[in-house]
């Protein structure tokens, strides 16, 4: 199998380190932004070098603000943009998408392919083009500036899942040929419920606002998640847990993940996080308007907490960070967020709930 044709939607932390990732890996890439000034520096530039656990410099050879030229005549449109911004990228994007194109959400969050595909076929794509999402992003990257990105960590293993369901293997054989750590997973249902993000970033980062807004320099995740706040991260993850379990599928908890991923391992979370060289040099934010909560809130906790209530498992930890979050924005993250409407899903029952992520 000959080596496909990438483009990547977003030229932020991610998308940045997927495209030179794949120039030196031999792939043609088009990188797309819809900011025009990142656009103009990388066009100055047409390289992006890669350094920490990757190390290389790729030539880009399209980088454009043209959505249509980044799409045309690639194979695989890799989505590497803050969730909540995935629906209105559809909607621009269904028109010049293809039936033989494979869209891929990395990551999805919570309900993100069924989000896409539900927006893509209301603004006229092709039925037939497949939407995939991931669990979760496959780097641990920071972008000090466009065409420099340094990857702190390259995860061992990363699931993804389609719409249909059909088609996963063959979306996985693709990324194969790249990336060996893509694996297939049997449903997005499963993808959706494995959303790490929306465990260790926004109880965290509430729960450090004070040093945030003060401005104290600090490391996320060794510094942040002290122990008695992974435990509340381990209480989230447990009501995540039993909603999988409620929609009949079995999901790795927070800490499988970790061992999954990083291969550390450790009695609890903050063991475990101590132990991730990945996040070595990660620093906190300095903002409480960062995507740990403006993202990783709407597109993870609110549909989580909203498949809670659709199956009658209680979620008030992930309630309670869904409530505060908002008022320390000042954000109705309930309205904003990805809903059981939104989703196509309301007033079904667990097991119509299940039919919709499967098909």
């Amino acid at each position: 199998m000959g080596k496909r044709r990438f483009a990547i939607i977003g030229a932020g932390n991610g998308g940045q380190a997927f495209a030179a990732h794949l120039g030196l890996l031999g792939c043609h890439v088009h990188l797309y932004d819809i900011e025009p000034e990142k656009v103009a520096a990388l066009r100055q530039v047409r390289r992006i070098r890669l350094e920490g656990a990757l190390k290389g410099e790729a030539e880009i050879p399209v980088v454009t603000g043209d959505l249509g030229e980044a799409v045309r005549g690639s194979d695989i449109v890799m989505v590497v943009i803050p969730t909540v911004y995935q629906g209105s990228i559809a909607e621009a994007m269904a028109r010049h998408l293809t039936s033989t194109q494979t869209v891929i959400l990395n990551p999805g969050a919570t309900g993100g392919a069924l989000e896409v595909r539900n927006t893509l076929r209301r603004h006229g794509a092709p039925a037939e083009v497949t939407v995939a999402e991931t669990d979760t992003l496959l780097y641990a990257c920071r972008s000090p500036r466009p065409g420099e990105v340094v990857v702190h960590g390259v995860k061992e293993n990363v699931g993804v899942a389609t719409l249909p369901g059909s088609r996963v293997h063959q979306v996985a054989a693709v990324l194969n040929t790249v990336f060996p750590q893509f694996r297939a997973i049997s449903s997005v249902l499963v993808t959706s419920l494995c959303n790490p993000n929306a465990m260790v970033h926004p109880a965290p980062t509430l729960l450090n606002a004070g040093r945030i807004e003060s401005q104290s320099p600090f490391d996320y995740y060794s510094d942040g998640v002290t122990p008695s706040l992974a435990r509340v991260v381990e209480r989230i993850d447990a009501e995540r847990l039993a909603v999988a379990r409620a929609l009949g599928v079995e999901v790795p908890s927070i800490q499988e993940f970790y061992r999954k991923s990083y291969g550390v391992q450790g009695q609890n979370l903050h063991e475990q996080i101590q132990q991730v060289r990945a996040y070595d040099g990660i620093k906190g934010p300095t903002t409480l308007n960062t995507r740990y909560l403006f993202e990783d809130i709407p597109t993870g906790l609110v549909p989580l907490a909203c498949l809670g209530s659709a199956v009658g498992v209680p979620t008030p930890t992930m309630q309670a960070v869904v409530t505060l979050g908002g008022a320390l924005l000042g954000r109705d993250f309930w309205r904003e967020g990805r809903t059981l409407e939104k989703l196509g899903l309301e007033r079904k029952s667990p097991d119509e709930i299940r039919r919709v992520f499967m098909e």
